[in-house]
C-alpha cells in the first residue's frame, strides 16, 4: 500500500467508527446535540443576517454563469457554413474544376489588358 491508500483506508475506518458511535448515542444526548446545533444556527443567523440566503444566491449565480458559458461555447464552436466563395451557379463550375486556374489567379492583369486594348 502506498501512502495515499493508507490515508484513505484510515479515513474510511474513522468515518465508520464515528458513524457507529453516532448511531449508538442515547436519546438524551441526541436531543442535547440537536438543541446545540439549532442554537448555533440561530446565533449564526443573528450575527450574519441573510448569510445563508446570500450563499444560495452565489451558488445559483455560479450555476447560471456556468450554463451560460456552456451555451456560449456551444454556439461559438458550432460549425458554421461561412461565406461560400461562389454566389452563382457558373462560379461553382469554375471553383470545382482545376483547369485554367492561372487565368482566374491573374484576373486583374487581364482586366487591365482589356482596358488598354479598348483604348480606355
Amino acid at each position: 500500500m502506498d501512502a495515499n491508500e493508507q490515508e484513505r483506508h484510515l479515513l474510511e475506518k474513522a468515518k465508520d467508527l464515528l458513524s457507529q458511535a453516532a448511531e449508538n448515542l442515547d436519546s438524551q444526548t441526541k436531543q442535547r446535540l440537536e438543541r446545540i446545533r439549532l442554537n448555533a444556527l440561530s446565533a449564526s443567523e443573528r450575527a450574519h443576517p441573510g448569510a445563508f440566503l446570500s450563499s444560495r444566491w452565489v451558488m445559483g449565480g455560479a450555476v447560471t454563469a456556468a450554463a451560460m458559458a456552456a451555451v456560449a461555447i456551444f454556439f461559438w464552436l458550432k460549425a458554421s457554413p461561412g461565406n461560400f466563395p461562389g454566389k452563382h451557379i457558373e462560379d461553382f463550375e469554375m471553383i470545382a474544376s482545376m483547369e485554367e486556374i492561372e487565368l482566374y489567379e491573374n484576373l486583374d492583369f487581364y482586366r487591365w489588358l482589356a482596358t488598354k486594348e479598348n483604348g480606355a
